[in-house]
């Protein structure tokens, strides 16, 4: 199982209509994408991110299906620009000593198959997270 979690902190300009539709396009995200086999949004507790998401996918298939799936893609339009600081990481209890690379390619992949959200990802302001060039 992959675990691919997002956490956020929004723009102080960012309005509560604003913040609710982000949080409602997570949650659409997780209830019309057929690779997604559980998730959770909300408030992040006990961490330095105002919101998270986790989305629960089957394997590196799946994970791929999920980053380049439609809703993700709106996601990224809708909320990117809203975001002050974001942190993607992936968690799994898979024991191949490759998947940290393997993940890694699969987020760069997406960005080089959808260059404008290449660069949404690059104009927030504090962001680091898998596939991210040091």
């Amino acid at each position: 199982m992959i675990y691919h979690i997002n956490r956020a902190t929004l723009k102080a300009t960012a309005t509560p209509e604003q913040i609710e539709a982000a949080l409602e396009s997570w949650r659409t995200q997780g209830r019309s994408n057929p690779v997604i086999k559980s998730f959770v949004v909300g408030r992040d507790h006990g961490g330095d991110y105002a919101y998270s998401s986790v989305f629960v996918l089957e394997d590196l298939d799946g994970l791929f299906e999920y980053l380049t799936h439609p809703t993700t893609y709106q996601t990224d339009h809708l909320g990117l620009n809203l975001v002050e600081r974001l942190e993607t990481f992936d968690i799994s209890d898979d024991d191949d000593p490759d998947l940290n690379a393997k993940i890694q390619e699969l987020h760069r992949r997406r960005n080089e198959l959808n260059p404008e959200v290449a660069g949404m990802l690059a104009d927030v302001p504090a962001y680091t997270g898998s596939g991210v060039d040091d």
